[in-house]
């Protein structure tokens, strides 16, 4: 299954019909998507609103590869499920976003293991599918390493 995530703050209507429209031209694809309080609804694709945290873990877990907007939260929550991780910057000429960070964020993350990012709206399908074909989502460990934990030990002790 493919989940699409708008993240929380503002709709994203552009990442939402875009998937829509590709939903069709991928009838092997399962996909759901969280959409948020945008004016676009999707057609091809079962979506929510908005769902529970319970629901929204559940969906990731579930999820094979996951579409969302550059937003830390999401890539985050990507690499410490190991899924892979296709992003969409929002864009601030759009009307997406208050600045354009996410297109800065997106060319920095773009060569990290199970990051796919997608620039340019035409290429989105032929990302989905080396995502989709990537091996593993480049984990993300959710503790420190031993030697950066022994520096803080030293420093500390130090103090």
């Amino acid at each position: 299954m493919i989940f699409v995530t708008i993240g929380s703050l503002f709709p994203f209507d552009r990442l939402v019909r875009l998937i829509d429209d590709l939903v069709p031209a991928m009838p092997e694809e399962t996909f759901f998507a969280q959409i948020g309080e945008g004016a676009y609804q999707p057609v091809n694709m079962p979506f929510e609103r908005l769902l529970t945290r319970e629901a929204f873990t559940q969906k990731l877990e579930e999820a094979d590869v996951i579409i969302a907007h550059a937003g830390m939260g999401s890539v985050i929550t990507a690499m410490e499920l190991g899924k892979p991780i296709v992003l969409i910057p929002r864009i601030l000429e759009q009307g997406e976003h208050t600045t354009d960070h996410q297109m800065a964020t997106a060319r920095w993350l773009a060569d990290r293991p199970g990051v796919h990012v997608c620039m340019k709206d035409a290429e989105l399908r032929a990302i989905i599918v080396a995502a989709r074909s990537a091996a593993g989502g480049g984990g993300m460990r959710k503790d420190a390493p031993e030697p950066f934990v022994e520096r803080i030990r030293d420093f500390i002790a130090s103090a």
